[in-house]
């Protein structure tokens, strides 16, 4: 695609993006991309633009927020839909509605033509037509050249055989994921913590990734896609997935280089079967991150070719 195409996406925010973890990976999917706030549109030529509302669920997702405040958001967003329908034709990236209960709320009132985007994927949402899921991917500063100086270090010399730092959330099987791994292979390394960003500092926690030839990938507090998983890959790690509610295909796809499990004990297994074949250990992280490569340049160019051939 010419990059005269690329540049007419015109990302208008109809939230605040300091506040959406994705944005960074989303500007690396689109670029180049121009982007605004949605109350700076008018500033710019959009008959000759393709405009692409970002909205967000993120507020639904705290717990100390209050039904006036969701009335009041939602009143914003009725407002922002209504003058963007004065455009003629657009397409939503919908961020983090982790719960899928936003997307209820937002769908129906998009036009049955507007193409939407959206992570964390949910298989009620794939019977609207024009609706796509992309990963929620790696946080911004995985993405800067500089924390890939050690991305091809070899599973097989790096000091942790495996590695978990993260929040050990009461919901999911976080805490029987590490337990088995601390059992099995006493030498990895393991932080755990009690609140979402409360670990260690990201590059603290970058540095501790590099060191690890695999990296446990459970589930979040609501869904199987997570940060750690997208990072690991960013960082030359080989992912452990275990997929207990049929959501690595629509993450992933359906033909990936490692494999799902669907309990902890046949990972931790598999786990220890590469370790004690270095040689086969490499391969494998060798074929993972040329597919990772792969997978995100192409998705890349799949969200850049619809947003830009059939928003309406």
């Amino acid at each position: 695609m010419s990059n005269i195409l690329i540049n007419r996406i015109l990302l208008v925010w109809g939230c605040d993006p300091a506040r959406q973890y994705e944005a960074g990976w989303l500007n690396w999917l689109l670029q180049p991309v121009r982007q605004c706030a949605s109350c700076q549109i008018n500033s710019f030529a959009v008959n000759d633009l393709e405009i692409v509302l970002v909205e967000s669920g993120i507020l639904s997702l705290e717990r100390s927020v209050s039904l006036d405040q969701l009335n009041e958001l939602h009143q914003q967003r009725l407002s922002r839909l209504q003058a963007f329908a004065k455009l003629g034709k657009y397409s939503v990236i919908h961020l983090s509605d982790e719960e899928g209960v936003d997307g209820d709320s937002l769908y129906p009132m998009l036009s049955d033509q507007t193409i939407v985007w959206r992570n964390f994927a949910y298989p009620r949402f794939q019977q609207r037509t024009g609706l796509y899921s992309f990963p929620i991917g790696p946080r911004v500063e995985f993405l800067e050249p500089r924390f890939q100086i050690k991305y091809n270090q070899p599973a097989s010399l790096r000091d942790f055989p495996w590695g978990f730092m993260g929040t050990l959330w009461p919901s999911g099987n976080r805490g029987l994921a590490t337990s088995l791994f601390l059992r099995g292979l006493p030498h990895g390394f393991f932080y755990g913590c009690r609140g979402f960003a409360r670990g260690l500092p990201i590059h603290s926690y970058h540095a501790k990734l590099l060191q690890c030839s695999f990296v446990l990938c459970p589930e979040g507090d609501r869904h199987l896609d997570t940060f750690r998983l997208y990072e690991a890959l960013q960082s030359g790690c080989i992912p452990v997935l275990v997929d207990q509610r049929s959501m690595a295909a629509d993450l992933l796809g359906f033909v990936v280089p490692f494999p799902v499990f669907d309990n902890w004990l046949n990972a931790l297994d598999w786990v220890k079967s590469l370790l004690a074949n270095p040689v086969e250990l490499d391969k494998t992280q060798e074929l993972i991150g040329m597919w990772w490569q792969q997978h995100r340049n192409s998705l890349s160019r799949s969200m850049r070719q619809t947003l830009t051939t059939k928003a309406f």
